[in-house]
C-alpha cells in the first residue's frame, strides 16, 4: 500500500486558530496589566489615602463619643480597682510558683518602660497593699476579683460604645472576664519564668551587650502594640478584623510613647511636689492613668474608623 502524507490543516482554519489564540493572549495580558494597576492603586490607597482619612475620622469620633470624659471615668475606676487587681494577680502568681525575685524583675521592667518616674513610689504602696490582699482566703480573693471584673466590664462597655454595639450574651462576657483575669497573669508568669533565666545563661556563653535606649523604646512599642491589638480584637462585642485592630494598636502605642515623653517633660516643670509634698505622686499617677486611657480610647476609635471605612467603601 502506498503511504499517504499527513494532511495539513487548511490555511484558513490555521489563521482563525492563531488569530483566536492571539486574541485570547492579548486579553489575558490586558487583564494582568489591569490587575497590576488595580493592586497598585489599592496599595497606594492603603499607604497614602486611607490612613489620613481614618485618622481624621477617628479624631472626629473621639470628640463626638466624649472619650475625654470616658478616659476620666476609666481613670477613677482603675484607681479603685488597681489594688484588688494586683492582689488577685499576686495570689495567682503564688499559686503557680512565680517567685518574688522574678516578680521584682518583671515589675522593674514594667515600671521602667510603661510608667512615669513616680511609678516606683506608687509601686511600693501597691505591692504592700496587694501583698496583704493576697494573704486572704478564697472568699476574700473572690471579692477582690469581683472588683477587678468591674474594671474589665467598664473597659468593655466603653469600647462597645465606640463600636456602637450592645452585647447580648452576658455569660459569654463573664467567661471572657474570668479568662482574661486568670489566663493573663498566669500566661505572663509562664512566659517570664521562661525568658528571665535566659539572660544569665546566655551571659555565661557570650557577653550580652546592653540595649541602647532607642532599642528599649522600640521593644516597649512592639509590646504595647501587640497587647492593644489583642484588646481591640477580642474585647468588643463585635467582629474586629486583625488589620483594623493592628491599626488601632499602632496608633494607641504611638500616642502612648509620645505621652510618656511629654509627661516626663511636664514633670520637670510641674509644681506637684511643691504643692502636695510627699502626696504629689498620687495626682501625678492619676493624671498618667487618665492620659493612658485617652490614648487607648483613641486607638479604639482608630480601629473602629478603619473598619467602618472598609464597610462603606
Amino acid at each position: 500500500m502506498k503511504a499517504t502524507a499527513p494532511q495539513q490543516p487548511s490555511p484558513i482554519f490555521a489563521e482563525m486558530r492563531d488569530g483566536g489564540g492571539g486574541e485570547e493572549g492579548r486579553v489575558r495580558e490586558d487583564r494582568q496589566v489591569q490587575d497590576g494597576r488595580t493592586r497598585g492603586k489599592t496599595l497606594r490607597r492603603w499607604l497614602l489615602v486611607r490612613p489620613p482619612a481614618c485618622f481624621l475620622r477617628a479624631w472626629r469620633r473621639f470628640w463626638q463619643d466624649d472619650c475625654i470624659d470616658r478616659a476620666a471615668l476609666l481613670a477613677y475606676t482603675t484607681l479603685l480597682a488597681i489594688i484588688p487587681l494586683a492582689a488577685v494577680v499576686l495570689w495567682l502568681w503564688n499559686r503557680v510558683g512565680f517567685g518574688p525575685l522574678d516578680r521584682a524583675q518583671l515589675a522593674r521592667y514594667i515600671f521602667e518602660n510603661f510608667l512615669p518616674q513616680t511609678g516606683n513610689a506608687i509601686l511600693g504602696h501597691i505591692n504592700t497593699l496587694a501583698a496583704r490582699g493576697a494573704q486572704l482566703g478564697i472568699f476574700g480573693v473572690l471579692g477582690l476579683a469581683a472588683t477587678a471584673i468591674l474594671l474589665l466590664h467598664a473597659v468593655e462597655r466603653h469600647l462597645n460604645a465606640i463600636w456602637r454595639v450592645h452585647p447580648r450574651c452576658w455569660w459569654c462576657r463573664f467567661l471572657r472576664y474570668v479568662g482574661i483575669l486568670v489566663l493573663g497573669p498566669t500566661g505572663l508568669a509562664f512566659v517570664a519564668s521562661l525568658l528571665l533565666p535566659l539572660q544569665p545563661m546566655l551571659a555565661q556563653i557570650v557577653p550580652i551587650p546592653t540595649l541602647p535606649p532607642l532599642a528599649t523604646i522600640v521593644l516597649a512599642f512592639l509590646v504595647e502594640t501587640m497587647v492593644l491589638t489583642a484588646v481591640y480584637h477580642g474585647l468588643p462585642a463585635t467582629r474586629v478584623r486583625w488589620r483594623d485592630a493592628m491599626a488601632g494598636g499602632l496608633s494607641a502605642a504611638a500616642l502612648f510613647e509620645l505621652s510618656k515623653i511629654g509627661f516626663a517633660w511636664y514633670l520637670e516643670f510641674s509644681t506637684f511636689q511643691a504643692i502636695y509634698g510627699a502626696l504629689g505622686v498620687f495626682p501625678v499617677f492619676l493624671l498618667w492613668i487618665y492620659v493612658a486611657w485617652a490614648s487607648v480610647l483613641f486607638g479604639g476609635e482608630m480601629a473602629a474608623s478603619c473598619g467602618e471605612k472598609q464597610r462603606t467603601a
